[in-house]
C-alpha cells in the first residue's frame, strides 16, 4: 500500500476531481478522461509535468489545460500517478506495477528529483514482491504486452523473463526476496515425468515474441531439452487451433508463420522430441507450404531418430497445400498417394547419420546396439516399400531410388525387399524388362531365404536373368551339400538315439549312418533335378517369346562336377 490519505479523488462519469478546499488549476486530459488537479502536488513529484505546466498558460477559467494522451497505461494508470502525487492510498499489484513503472519513467519521477519517488517504490515492489513469485511474474509479464516499447526501454521484460526461466529451471527462491539470490549458484532441478511440465500452460499465454525469448533463456540456463521440446509442442497445440480462420488468407499465413517459429525453437538434440510428433509437424509443414528451412530441420531431426518410427508414421500423404493455386490440381492427378521424396530424404539423412555403421558388415559387429538400430530401419523401409508398391501412380524412379536408399549391408535379410519388388511388378505391369532387371539388381540373392527362392522360379513377373541367378545360387548350395558327406543331418536321428541309449554295436551304428547320408544325398539330388527342370521351362518360355537373352550351358552351372558327386550307391539303387 502506498500513500496515507483516503477519499481524495472522486469520479463523475469521465471526470476526476479532488475533494479539497482549493479549486483546481490544472486540467489534464488523458484519452476520454479529464483530471481536475492542482499544480503544486504534480510539480513536486514530476519534472516532466513541471515543464508542461510552465509551458501552457491558463485559460479564462484559470486552468492550465493540456493533454497526456501518450502516457503508458492510459487514464487508469494516470489515476494511480495522481493518487501518488496527492499521497492517497493505492495498492501496487502484479497487474498494475508495470504500467505504473512505465508511466513513472515517462514522467521522470526519479530519486534525483524527489526522495522516495514513484520509480524507486515501484521497482522495489517489482523486485522484492513480484519477481520472486511465479504467478505474479507471469501476470506482470503479460501486462507488458500492451506496453512493449516502454517496458523494453526500462528492461522490465528481460527481468520478468529471466525470473520465469530461472524458476522453471531451478525452482522458485526459498525466500520471498529477489535481490541477493544468485541462481547461477543453484544446481538445476532435474525434474522428470509429469512434474516437469507444471509451467507449460501458463507460459503458453505469452505472445510469440515473448515465448521465443523465454525458450531461449531456458536453453542458456541449461534446462532439460526434452522439457523445452514438450513446452514448444504444448504452445503449438494450444495456440494454433485458436487462430481466427474467418479471413482465410491471413489465417493460413498465421498458421504457417507459427509453425515455422515452433520448429525453429525445437531443441536439435536427438531423441528429445518424439518422432511421431515431428512427423505430424512435417505433414502440416508440407500442407501449408512452410519454408525450406522448416522442412529441412524437421527431416533432419526425424532422420536422426528414424529407428523410433513405425510404418504408420511414414505414411505422409501427398496432399495439395492450401497455398497451391487451384489450377495446380490437374497436374497432381498422376502423383503418388504418399510423399515419397520426403521420406527418401529422411532415410538418406538417417543413412548419413549412421554411415559409420552401414559401411561394411564387419563394422556392425563392433556395436550390437547400433547394428540393431540400422537393421530396424532397414526392415521399416522394406515394410514401407511393400505398402506403397500398390500405388499405381508410384513411378519407377521413385520406387527404385527408395529401395536403393538403404545400403545392402544394413539388410540382414532381403525377403521383404523381394516381396516389395514383387508387389510393385504386379501393380505396374507396363515396366520394361530392363526396368525389372534394374529393380532386381538391388536384391542380394545370398540373403534370400529358401522359401523365397522356391517362389522365384514359377514367378512369371520376374526377369529371366534374375530367376537364373537365384536358381544358380540354389544349385551351388545343393552342390555344396552333395560334396560334404560328413555334415550333420536330421536323418541320423535314429543313430543318435542308439548312441544315447547305449545299445547296438559299432558296425550297426556305422550302417545306419551310411544309409542315412545316402538317402539325404538322394533327396538333395532329386531337388537338384527339380530346379534344373524349372530353369529349363523358363528358358524355353524365353525362347518362345523371342527374348534377346543368351542361354547358359549346363557346364557353366557345374553340372558335371555335381553329377560326379553322387556316389556309387545311386547305381545300386537303380538295380534294386
Amino acid at each position: 500500500m502506498i500513500g496515507s490519505k483516503a477519499g481524495v479523488f472522486h469520479l463523475n462519469k469521465t471526470a476526476w476531481t479532488c475533494r479539497t478546499e482549493l479549486e483546481s488549476d490544472v486540467l489534464i486530459e488523458v484519452e476520454d478522461f479529464s483530471f481536475f488537479l492542482h499544480k503544486f502536488p504534480l510539480i513536486n513529484a514530476s519534472p516532466f509535468l513541471r515543464n508542461l505546466i510552465g509551458k501552457y498558460s491558463c485559460d479564462e477559467h484559470n486552468l492550465c489545460n493540456f493533454g497526456l494522451h501518450g502516457i503508458p497505461g492510459g487514464p487508469h494508470t494516470f489515476e494511480l500517478i495522481a493518487k501518488f502525487c496527492y499521497s492517497e492510498k493505492f495498492e501496487l499489484t502484479s497487474s498494475n506495477v508495470v504500467p505504473v513503472l512505465c508511466a513513472a519513467h515517462y514522467l521522470e519521477m526519479n530519486e534525483d528529483y524527489m526522495a522516495g519517488n514513484l520509480i524507486s517504490r515501484a521497482e522495489d515492489f517489482l523486485s522484492n514482491k513480484v519477481l520472486s513469485n511465479w504467478k505474479d511474474s507471469i501476470t506482470a509479464l503479460l501486462s507488458c504486452e500492451s506496453l512493449l516499447h516502454f517496458a523494453e526501454d526500462i528492461d522490465i521484460i528481460s527481468k520478468c523473463l529471466d525470473s520465469l526461466a530461472s524458476m522453471a529451471t531451478y525452482g522458485p527462491p526459498q525466500k520471498p526476496t529477489w535481490n541477493g539470490i544468485n541462481y547461477a549458484d543453484v544446481t538445476p532441478l532435474k525434474v522428470k515425468g509429469s512434474g516437469s511440465n507444471w509451467w507449460h500452460d501458463e507460459v503458453s499465454s505469452m505472445s510469440l515474441p515473448l515465448f521465443k525469448r523465454f525458450i531461449g533463456l531456458l536453453s542458456v540456463k541449461g534446462h532439460d531439452p526434452a522439457n523445452i521440446s514438450s513446452a514448444v509442442i504444448y504452445y503449438w497445440n494450444k495456440v494454433h487451433p485458436g487462430l481466427n480462420p474467418n479471413s482465410t488468407g491471413i489465417w493460413l499465413d498465421d498458421v504457417r508463420m507459427l509453425l515455422e517459429e515452433m520448429v525453429a525453437l525445437l531443441p536439435e538434440k536427438k531423441g528429445v522430441t518424439p518422432t511421431k510428433t515431428l512427423l505430424s509437424m512435417l505433414s502440416t509443414s508440407l500442407m501449408y507450404n512452410a519454408n525450406v528451412s522448416c522442412i529441412q530441420n524437421l527431416e533432419k531431426m526425424i532422420g536422426a531418430q528414424l529407428d523410433e518410427s513405425i510404418l504408420e508414421d511414414l505414411l505422409v500423404p501427398n496432399l495439395q497445400g492450401p497455398y497451391e493455386p487451384k489450377h495446380a490440381s490437374s497436374s497432381k492427378k498422376n502423383e503418388s498417394k504418399y510423399d515419397i521424396d520426403c521420406i527418401q530424404r529422411i532415410i538418406e539423412q538417417f543413412v548419413e547419420e549412421n554411415l559409420h555403421v552401414t559401411k561394411t558388415t564387419s563394422d556392425l559387429q563392433d556395436d550390437e546396439e547400433e547394428f540393431d538400430k540400422v537393421a530396424a530401419v532397414a526392415k521399416l523401409v522394406d515394410e514401407y516399400l511393400i505398402m506403397i508398391a500398390t500405388d499405381a501412380n508410384l513411378n519407377f524412379r521413385q520406387f527404385q531410388s527408395l529401395a536403393g536408399a538403404i545400403p545392402a549391408s544394413a539388410r540382414s535379410s532381403n525377403d521383404d525387399l523381394y516381396y516389395a519388388i514383387d508387389v510393385y511388378l504386379q501393380y505396374h505391369p507396363g515396366l520394361s524388362e530392363q526396368q525389372k532387371e534394374n529393380l532386381c539388381e538391388i536384391i542380394d540373392i545370398q540373403k534370400l531365404s529358401r522359401e523365397v527362392c522356391r517362389d522365384v522360379a514359377p514367378n512369371e513377373k520376374l526377369p529371366l536373368r534374375f530367376v537364373v541367378k537365384v536358381l544358380f545360387i540354389e544349385l551351388l548350395h545343393l552342390k555344396t551339400s552333395l560334396e560334404a558327406p560328413g555334415t550333420e543331418t536330421e536323418t541320423l536321428s535314429e543313430t543318435e538315439l542308439v548312441t544315447e541309449t547305449g545299445t547296438g554295436t559299432g558296425t550297426e551304428i556305422d550302417n545306419v549312418r551310411r544309409w542315412g547320408l545316402y538317402w539325404q544325398k538322394l533327396k538333395l539330388h532329386r531337388k537338384y533335378e527339380e530346379i534344373l527342370k524349372k530353369l529349363s521351362k523358363r528358358v524355353e518360355k524365353a525362347k518362345e517369346a523371342k527374348k534377346n537373352w543368351k542361354l547358359i550351358s549346363c557346364k557353366n552351372f557345374g553340372l558335371i562336377t555335381v553329377a560326379k558327386a553322387l556316389p556309387a550307391q545311386r547305381e545300386q539303387k537303380d538295380e534294386v
